[in-house]
């Protein structure tokens, strides 16, 4: 990935963060059809600050969406959740692990019994 297409990424995820600050953003990103799956694609995938804005982003979209069994289980479908689980495993802040590992408690009732995401991804977390 180029240092322009980079940039391009990190700006458009601050600007889906500022965007989901609202419940009509989030609306809006849950209603397209690829919203929630180029957030999760583009996770640990481009730098940093795209993460930081990434996680943000799930995780208001989690937070909001409760009792919203759907927005929940397209975050399950599309791969969210296990990203999410990637980040706490991954070398990231440290903050960061803890933004990804609040999401996860928060709705692990829910996501706990799935098979879209692997035990491992569930069990293991790096002390």
């Amino acid at each position: 990935m180029s240092s322009g297409e980079k940039l391009a990424t990190e700006l458009a995820f601050d600007l889906l963060a500022r965007l989901c600050t609202s419940a009509d953003g989030r609306e809006r990103l849950v209603g397209h059809a690829a919203g929630l799956a180029v957030v999760a694609k583009r996770t640990l995938r481009v730098s940093a600050a795209t993460d930081d804005r990434a996680v943000q982003v799930l995780g208001m979209v989690a937070r909001y969406a409760a009792g919203k069994e759907e927005v929940l289980t397209e975050m399950l479908r599309v791969g969210a959740v296990t990203k999410l689980c990637m980040v706490m495993q991954a070398d990231c802040a440290a903050y960061l692990k803890e933004k990804a590992r609040g999401i996860l408690r928060e709705h692990s009732a829910f996501w706990n019994n799935s098979p879209c995401i692997a035990v491992y991804l569930l069990t293991w977390y790096p002390r």
